[in-house]
């Protein structure tokens, strides 16, 4: 008789499903949020009708006002230090957000005169409901595995998933803007967002498992506090280059690559280049380091936006190439950034390490997003596809010049990003 096949080990199949189903919830949730960051802006000036400048304020406003909305919730919410209370915690958030996105994809059909102030109420609507969601879903990357190799492999899983839901988006943004109804094919498209979103955060909610609750009041180490401000300046600085590119990323679609076929592509290899690479970045992480792993990530923004330079318009291959060479490099950017502040989370005060770093970068984010609307009312014209190209080129540079110059300065100690 053959030999009896082993027993997978005690925890393999829930640790296993427990990376599936965060994922899942992180995907659901990406997808709220995508929808917030993409395609609020093309959505109020080209189908509401209000100017650049204004959308770019009320867009880039309500996002540092998310960022307070973060951190008013690390302060005030003090029960939910264990994974099991977070996970709760994020599928309540969850439902928040789905009807406040659902009231927003409504004032297409209201008159022009009152759109743009009920996009600003239910905008802010759903950056306060989403605090909700976002921060503990965050916090279970570092509650819920029990070492830091799954915190990275967490991290990898959410990151691609989250990449996967932006290319849901991106390859769905043609066809939904472009059509004779985009008032009513958005809507119809928040409808199924936010039906992902709320079953994968409930999913989660139902198999998160039970760990022990951090200790409350935990105060981290000299040493934690000064690896955090690195870790969030950098991500802060990496927010503001990716939110340019993202939303520059649509018009250069629609009028730099005709829209279509390259324009969908080209959305859609961006995205596309995360999800392949996160398990490159995964297995690259066992043998090198952080700020290696950083570097090459750097440089392949820098190469892959910098391509869009030269690139003919319309043209499908060299578009998907720069495309999926910035999105590998975004890709591995942001795992490193993401497993530092999730180890450094483990450490103690977990929903307060990650509700200050997601509230740093969702400022970031605002700030990005009025200097966009107010590049495009000061005279850059979106229609411009070689203009389009060239700032968002120069932007990933000057971002990866400052990054890189903060890991110089960190040069020499192992400890500074903790992956």
């Amino acid at each position: 008789m053959g030999k009896r096949r082993a027993l997978p080990a005690k925890g393999a199949t829930s640790d296993r499903a427990l990376a599936w189903t965060y994922g899942a919830a992180h995907g659901g949730k990406t997808l709220l949020w995508a929808a917030s960051d993409l395609y609020f802006s093309f959505f109020m000036t080209e189908i509401c009708g209000v100017a650049p400048l204004y959308a770019g304020l009320a867009i880039g406003c309500s996002l540092l006002f998310a960022g307070l909305a973060d951190l008013v919730l690390v302060r005030w919410v003090s029960d939910f230090r264990s994974a099991t209370g977070s996970a709760r915690l994020q599928a309540w958030g969850a439902l928040a957000s789905a009807g406040a996105l659902l009231l927003f994809a409504a004032i297409a059909f209201l008159p022009p005169t009152i759109r743009f102030g009920a996009g600003i109420v239910t905008l802010f609507g759903f950056r306060a409901a989403y605090a909700l969601l976002d921060v503990p879903q965050n916090a279970l990357l570092a509650l819920a595995p029990s070492n830091d190799e799954q915190r990275r492999r967490l991290t990898a899983v959410r990151n691609g998933a989250g990449a996967i839901a932006r290319t849901i988006l991106a390859i769905a943004f043609v066809p939904v803007m472009a059509g004779t109804r985009p008032d009513t094919s958005f809507l119809l498209l928040v409808l199924v967002l936010v039906t992902m979103a709320l079953g994968g955060a409930v999913a989660l909610a139902r198999i998160t498992p039970k760990c022990p609750p951090q200790t409350a009041g935990a105060v981290p180490g000299p040493a934690c506090v000064h690896n955090m401000l690195y870790l969030t300046a950098m991500m802060a600085v990496v927010t503001i280059v990716t939110t340019i590119f993202g939303q520059v990323e649509p018009y250069l679609a629609m009028y730099g690559m005709g829209g279509g076929l390259s324009g969908g592509t080209f959305l859609g290899t961006v995205a596309a280049g995360a999800v392949l690479s996160q398990m490159v970045w995964l297995r690259a992480s066992v043998r090198a380091g952080p700020q290696s792993l950083l570097g090459w990530a750097l440089a392949m923004m820098v190469v892959g936006s910098g391509l869009l330079v030269p690139a003919p318009r319309g043209l499908l291959a060299v578009g998907a190439a720069a495309a999926l060479l910035y999105g590998i490099g975004a890709g591995g950017v942001l795992f490193v950034l993401w497993s530092g502040i999730a180890r450094l989370g483990a450490r103690g005060n977990a929903l307060v390490t990650i509700g200050r770093f997601t509230a740093i970068a969702k400022s970031a984010q605002g700030c990005a997003i009025i200097a966009v609307g107010a590049m495009f009312d000061g005279g850059l014209a979106r229609t411009d596809g070689q203009a389009l190209a060239m700032m968002m080129a120069a932007t990933t540079l000057v971002g990866a010049i400052v990054v890189a110059a903060l890991t110089w300065v960190r040069r020499g100690q192992h400890d500074a990003m903790l992956t």
